[in-house]
C-alpha cells in the first residue's frame, strides 16, 4: 500500500518552508485544518507573489491546497481500515501469534502488518466457511433477505435485520417500516394503530442512547451559526464572567503613603431558556415520511445511521428543530406563554437573540458607547464602515475580531469596494467585487455576515469567543418522546435548554469614575436594531401589569384585562402599547396606575397604538396615538421620479408629464418582484435599460398605462423576470 499523497504533501512542504523562509518538520506551514487549506498571512502572500506574480501564486496555492484535502482524505481512509481491521480481529479473537503466524512482522499501520492482519481474518473466515455455507443454505437461518442500493454501495439485510447487525431499531419483526423496505409490497404502516407507537417510542429513546454522537452532528449540520463564536455546555439556567479593571497606579516616587488603585469590579449574566417541541403527526404525514425514507436509497452519501427509519425520522425533526432556534438565536424577543393546552408560543419568542443583547446594553443598560455615524447607503456603505472600525479604540482594533453585518449590506459594500478599488474582476456579471473576507484594509477584522439579521441597518464589532452559544446538554434536545392520542394523531415532544450572550459588554461609569474604567469590548452603530413594526407579543396575567422588557409590545388576541401599569421600565425610553382588532371585548390602558394619558382611555380593541414616554420617576406620559391598525400598503404607488423605492409597495404607476428614464431601485428584499407600469398621457414614456442595479434583457420603453415590466431583485441585482408591452405602432 503506497502513502502517496501523503509523500507529494510532505515533498512540497519541504519546498514551500524552503521557499517561506520555514522550519517544515515543525510545523510551521501555517494550515487550516477545518477547511482543508493553507492559511498564509499578507507577509507569506507578499513573498509568493514577489516570487510567481499573484496569477501564478494562485495556481500554485490551489494545487497545493488539492493536495492537502487528499493528504487528509487519505490519512482517514486509513485510520477507517484499520478500526475496522481492529474491530474484525476482536470479533473473531485472533490473537497475536495468528496474526504473527500469517507474516506480521511489520509497525502498526503499515503495509506488511496490514497485509498479515488481513490474511489472519481470511484464514480464520476460510475455518468458518463450511459453517457460514450450512446456515446461508438453511431456511429457518438468518439468510440474506434483500439488497439495497445506497452510499454508492450494496447493502444486505438478514432474515432479522435490515442492514445485517442487531440493532434492535433495525428488527423486522414488529416493525412494518422495516419490512416495507425489505419487501415493496408491503402496505404502508398505519401509525394510527396503539400497538406501533409504544415500539417506535422504544426505538428512538434506544437509537439516542447508543448514539448521541449522530446526534450531535446532527445538530452541528443543521445550526448554521458561526463556528468562531465560542460554545459553553452545562448551564442550568443563568452564568456569569466576573472583570475586574484596575485603574492607574503608577506615579512619581515621593515620601509618604498614597494609595490611587481604584478598581472597578462587575459581572456579565447569560441565561438559557428552557424550550419544548410539541409536534402532531397525523398517521398519512408519517407514511409519507416512511415513503420518503425508503426512496432515499437512491441517495449518494447517507451515513449508515442516517439509513436507517428511526436516523431518517430524528434527522427531519432535527432539521427544522435547529432552523428554528438559529433563528431565535439572533433574532429572538423572549415572551412567557402562558401554561396550557393550545397556546403555541412562536420559536422568535422562546428566548432573548442577540439582536436583543445588543439592544439591551446598548439602548437600556447604556453599557457601552454605540458610534452616531449616521446611516449606511449605497454610495457611502465603504466608508461607512471604515468610520464604524475607526470608533474602535487602536489597542483594540489591531485584535482579532468580527464585524457582523446583515447580508444586504455586505453585498453593497462588496460590490462599493469592487468600484472603488478594483480589486477582482467577476467575469460572468462583467462587474467589478471585492472578495476578500475582511474589511479593506483591516485583515484582522473579518465579516461576519448573518443571514438571519435582517431589515436593519445594524452593524456591530467585537471578537468573534465574545459571543457565546449556550445550553444545558446538547443530547437532551434528542430525547424525543413519541405518543398517540387514541385517534389519528402521533404526538412528539421534548424539552431543552438553549441560550446566546455576550461575554463581556462594557462598563458603565459613573462621575468621577477614572478613564481607564471606560472600558467596552463591543462596538456598533447607533441605528435602529429591530425594524419598527416588530412587536414582542403580550399575553394576559391579569393583573393589569405589563413588565417592561422591550419598547414594542402588542396584546395577545385573548387578552381581557384593562392596563393600569407598566412596571420596571427605564427613565429615557419610548414605549409603544398596540392593540389588537381580535380581541373578543373591549379593554383599555387606563390613567389609574403610573401612566399619564392626554386624551382619556385607550381602546386596545382599536388596533391602534399608544406611544408613551418612561419619565425620571419611572412614570409613563403619552406622546401620540393611533386609532387603527398600521396598514402596509397594498394599492398602487404613484411615481414621477427617475429612482423608486421598493419598501413602498410591488406596483409602480408613473403619473409625471415628461417622459422619464428610471435609473435605479433602492431598498427591498431578495426575492422580492415589483411591477412597472407606464403612462397614457400622450407624448411621455417610461424608459428602462441595463444601468446602475437594474438588468434587462433588453431596453424597454412603457409606452401606455397597460405597458409593464416585472423586476425582481437577485443578488442586490433587479433582474427582468417578465413584461407586457404593446408593439409600436
Amino acid at each position: 500500500m503506497k502513502f502517496s499523497a501523503l509523500k507529494r504533501l510532505q515533498t512540497t512542504m519541504v519546498a514551500l518552508a524552503s521557499l517561506l523562509n520555514l522550519d517544515a518538520k515543525k510545523d510551521d506551514v501555517p494550515i487550516d485544518a477545518q477547511k482543508k487549506e493553507l492559511a498564509l498571512d499578507e507577509d507569506q502572500m507578499a513573498v509568493l507573489h514577489g516570487e510567481y506574480g499573484e496569477e501564478d501564486s494562485t495556481k500554485m496555492i490551489n494545487a497545493i491546497n488539492q493536495e492537502i484535502k487528499a493528504a487528509m482524505t487519505e490519512n482517514l481512509e486509513f485510520k477507517a481500515i484499520q478500526d475496522e481491521i481492529d474491530a474484525m480481529i476482536k470479533e473473531n479473537n485472533l490473537n497475536a501469534e495468528e496474526i504473527k503466524g500469517s507474516g506480521g512482522e511489520g509497525k502498526k499501520g503499515d503495509q506488511t502488518d496490514y497485509s498479515a492482519q488481513i490474511k489472519a481474518l481470511n484464514e480464520k473466515y476460510k475455518a468458518q466457511n463450511d459453517l457460514l455455507q450450512k446456515l446461508i443454505n438453511d431456511p429457518e437461518g438468518d439468510t440474506p433477505e434483500a439488497i439495497i442500493k445506497g452510499m454508492g454501495q450494496k447493502i444486505q439485510h438478514s432474515a432479522t435485520h435490515v442492514f445485517g447487525g442487531n440493532e434492535e431499531w433495525n428488527k423486522i419483526e414488529g416493525r412494518s417500516w422495516n419490512q416495507r423496505l425489505v419487501n415493496g409490497a408491503v402496505k404502508a404502516t398505519d401509525f394510527n394503530a396503539d400497538s406501533n407507537i409504544p415500539l417506535l417510542q422504544d426505538d428512538v429513546a434506544h437509537f439516542v442512547r447508543e448514539n448521541p454522537e449522530y446526534l450531535e452532528s446532527l445538530f452541528s449540520d443543521y445550526e448554521e451559526l458561526p463556528s468562531e463564536w465560542s460554545r459553553k455546555t452545562g448551564v442550568l439556567d443563568r452564568v456569569a464572567n466576573g472583570y475586574i479593571i484596575p485603574g492607574e497606579i503608577v506615579q512619581g516616587r515621593k515620601k509618604g503613603w498614597s494609595p490611587k488603585n481604584n478598581f472597578k469590579i462587575g459581572a456579565e449574566e447569560g441565561r438559557v431558556f428552557r424550550k419544548k417541541i410539541d409536534i402532531t403527526f397525523d398517521g398519512y404525514e408519517l407514511q409519507e415520511m416512511e415513503t420518503t425514507w425508503i426512496r432515499s436509497y437512491n441517495k449518494e452519501g447517507s451515513s449508515p445511521l442516517k439509513m436507517t427509519f428511526i436516523g431518517h425520522l430524528l434527522a427531519e425533526l432535527v432539521k427544522q428543530q435547529m432552523l428554528d432556534d438559529r433563528k431565535a438565536q439572533i433574532n429572538g424577543l423572549y415572551a412567557k406563554t402562558p401554561d396550557g393546552d393550545d397556546m403555541p408560543g412562536k420559536a422568535v419568542n422562546s428566548q432573548n437573540g442577540l439582536r436583543y443583547l445588543f439592544w439591551y446594553y446598548r439602548d437600556v443598560k447604556k453599557q457601552y458607547r454605540a458610534s452616531d455615524i449616521g446611516v449606511p447607503s449605497d454610495s457611502n456603505i465603504v466608508d461607512y464602515v471604515e468610520e464604524l472600525v475607526l470608533s474602535v479604540p487602536e489597542d483594540d482594533r489591531n485584535k482579532e475580531l468580527e464585524l457582523g453585518i446583515s447580508e444586504y449590506w455586505l453585498k453593497k459594500y462588496r460590490k462599493k469596494a469592487g468600484q472603488l478599488y478594483n480589486l477582482q474582476m467577476d467575469t460572468e456579471e462583467g462587474r467589478t467585487e471585492y472578495k476578500k473576507n475582511h474589511v479593506v484594509n483591516y485583515p484582522n477584522i473579518k465579516f461576519q455576515p448573518l443571514k438571519d439579521m435582517t431589515r436593519t441597518d445594524f452593524m456591530y464589532i467585537t471578537q468573534s469567543k465574545n459571543i457565546q452559544i449556550m445550553d444545558y446538554n446538547t443530547n437532551e434536545k434528542g430525547k424525543f418522546t413519541i405518543t398517540h392520542d387514541g385517534k389519528r394523531n402521533v404526538n412528539i415532544f421534548a424539552d431543552y435548554r438553549l441560550g446566546i450572550r455576550l461575554i463581556y459588554v462594557g462598563v458603565k461609569t459613573k462621575a468621577g469614575d477614572p478613564k481607564e474604567f471606560e472600558k467596552q469590548m463591543v462596538w456598533s452603530n447607533s441605528v435602529p436594531i429591530f425594524a419598527k413594526d416588530i412587536t414582542l407579543p403580550l399575553f394576559d396575567d391579569e393583573t393589569g401589569e405589563l413588565e417592561f422588557t422591550y419598547n414594542s409590545m402588542k396584546v395577545d388576541d385573548a387578552w381581557k384585562t384593562d392596563i393600569t401599569d407598566v412596571t420596571d421600565a427605564v427613565p429615557g425610553q419610548v414605549v409603544r402599547i398596540s392593540g389588537n382588532t381580535s380581541l373578543s371585548v373591549s379593554k383599555n390602558v387606563v390613567a389609574t396606575g403610573n401612566i399619564t394619558l392626554s386624551d382619556g382611555s385607550f381602546d386596545l380593541k382599536s388596533g391602534g397604538t399608544l406611544t408613551l414616554y418612561v419619565n425620571e420617576d419611572k412614570t409613563l406620559t403619552e406622546l401620540t396615538r393611533t386609532t387603527e391598525p398600521a396598514t402596509k400598503t397594498t394599492g398602487s404607488i404613484e411615481y414621477t421620479t427617475a429612482v423608486l423605492d421598493a419598501d413602498l409597495g410591488t406596483v409602480y404607476k408613473f403619473t409625471g408629464d415628461a417622459t422619464t428614464a428610471i435609473t435605479s431601485i433602492t431598498n427591498g428584499v431578495e426575492s422580492k418582484t415589483i411591477t412597472i407600469y407606464g403612462t397614457d398621457t400622450a407624448d411621455v414614456d417610461v424608459t428602462l435599460s441595463t444601468t446602475g442595479n437594474i438588468s434587462l434583457t433588453e431596453a424597454a420603453t412603457l409606452a401606455s398605462s397597460e405597458d409593464l415590466i416585472k423586476l425582481t431583485l437577485v443578488d442586490g441585482i433587479w433582474m427582468e423576470t417578465g413584461r407586457t408591452i404593446a408593439p409600436a405602432a
